[in-house]
């Protein structure tokens, strides 16, 4: 129940749109109706006919030397009247039937303002009488003194009158209204299906696809809007080329610098003898070292966002993991930590070698600046059927499950990690493995700590 009031509660476009037609067409309705008893209060239909006057003036003529038969026919067609009319039998807010002979009442229907008289035959007019305004029509007849005045209530009592008595002018709109919001969703949403298709090539893009829509309707309002949108995918993807370029510029430019910083400050190493001098350059190399290795990770980061076309090639996994454990070897030896690796046969997949070792060494690298000293981490190359998977574990303290999907973006870390870094590791894998249309998952690992599992889908054995 909680999901229905949820949807309803929530604005679409579509319901807009029906409410919009239905309130159009209620005013349009009102309108009408308004102008249609605007003319019936100006000029009353009743009283501006002659058949209900000549039915009078004849029932009178026949019945004239009957008073009594007279009286009470005439007083049956008064309460038809009134009956036709609306109002109720109150005569305040029904109509009235007044006939004279010779000047003298020989009739008055019940309650009726008596004091109402025409100053001109066959003409509406308002008159006010007993602290009242009403709409009279008196015609005389024409074989004898007789006068027959009809009377209705004027002003604004009418008009609540003619809406509770012509049911006819309310009840098609409340009719219709039923029966026109099927049709009105139907057809808005068969007019929407173009919107419905850009939506639908919008929501399968990928964050780093900002090519121009392909989907481009021919409809003039949607065409302006798919426009603009790929108008702002342009300077997107401008501005992020821009972006793109100056970081490696930047970054390449940087490397030189900081190697040769290096070299100077070793090469002075060897001529000063003092612990506390060799201390502080110790920690300059140190820091020259960290320096660098961001450096080469915004060069990374950058090639493997590049979106220049690469040639893919069969790369032996296996091997190429070996190759880059061995060299991550002495960095796992610092802190005592075991490396272990496990794979059946040599497994091959399509990618780019160099693109590929810098996943392979950010994913180990990670595993191995994060695990406790003495621990291990654990490599393991699988196959299936359908894809060949890369899961490295370790037993650090791993990253909360609410952050493993920020942790793939740029420069972002976890905000209670002790350890330093620069953000860029697991970005860089997640651009390498998107590049070979793969993907990254985290979870936690048998020891508590992290795994991270690289799915590359499609793979050849040789």
């Amino acid at each position: 129940m909680r999901n229905v009031w949820h949807h309803l509660r929530t604005p679409t476009l579509v319901r807009r749109v029906m409410i919009a037609q239905m309130v159009l067409l209620t005013l349009l309705w009102c309108l009408f109706l308004t102008y249609v008893l605007w003319e019936d209060l100006r000029s009353p239909p009743i009283l501006t006919g002659s058949k209900t006057y000549e039915t009078i003036f004849t029932m009178i003529d026949r019945m004239d030397d009957s008073p009594q038969k007279r009286t009470d026919v005439l007083d049956a067609f008064s309460k038809a009247l009134r009956e036709d009319y609306g109002g109720s039998e109150d005569p305040e807010l029904s109509i009235s039937l007044i006939v004279r002979k010779n000047k003298e009442i020989i009739y008055a229907s019940d309650g009726a303002p008596t004091g109402v008289t025409n100053t001109r035959y066959g003409k509406i007019q308002t008159i006010q009488s007993e602290g009242r305004s009403w709409t009279s029509r008196t015609l005389k007849s024409e074989n004898a003194d007789v006068e027959v005045t009809l009377i209705t209530p004027a002003g604004g009592w009418n008009f609540f009158i003619y809406l509770n008595s012509r049911g006819y002018y309310v009840l098609p709109l409340l009719v219709c209204i039923p029966f026109l919001l099927f049709p009105a969703w139907l057809s808005i949403r068969i007019a929407m299906r173009p919107w419905n298709k850009v939506v639908t090539e919008i929501a399968f893009r990928t964050p780093e696809d900002l090519s121009p829509l392909k989907e481009v309707p021919k409809h003039r309002e949607l065409r302006q809007m798919v426009d603009a949108v790929n108008g702002f995918l342009t300077r997107v993807r401008e501005s992020t080329e821009r972006e793109r370029v100056f970081i490696a510029d930047a970054a390449h430019e940087l490397r030189t610098p900081l190697a040769a910083m290096r070299i100077n400050v070793e090469a002075l190493q060897a001529y000063i003898n003092s612990d506390s001098q060799q201390e502080l350059l110790a920690g300059i190399i140190r820091s020259n070292s960290r320096a660098a290795r961001l450096v080469n990770q915004l060069l990374l980061l950058m090639h493997s966002e590049a979106r220049t076309d690469t040639v893919m090639a069969p790369v032996p996994l296996t091997t190429l993991i070996q190759e880059r454990m061995a060299a991550l070897a002495p960095l796992a030896a610092e802190r005592s930590i075991e490396l272990e690796f496990y794979s059946h046969d040599e497994i091959w997949i399509t990618g780019v070698r160099e693109r590929l070792m810098s996943l392979i060494d950010n994913v180990i690298e990670n595993a191995v600046k994060y695990s406790p000293e003495g621990g291990r981490v654990v490599v393991e190359v699988r196959s299936s059927d359908a894809s060949t998977q890369l899961c490295v574990s370790d037993a650090g303290p791993g990253i909360p499950v609410e952050l493993r999907e920020r942790v793939f973006d740029r420069f972002f870390r976890d905000p209670n990690q002790v350890q330093s870094g620069s953000g860029l590791g697991l970005a860089i894998v997640n651009a390498v493995a998107q590049q070979h249309n793969s993907s990254v998952s985290l979870s936690t690992s048998a020891e508590g700590g992290l795994m991270v599992t690289v799915n590359f889908p499609n793979h050849t054995s040789a």
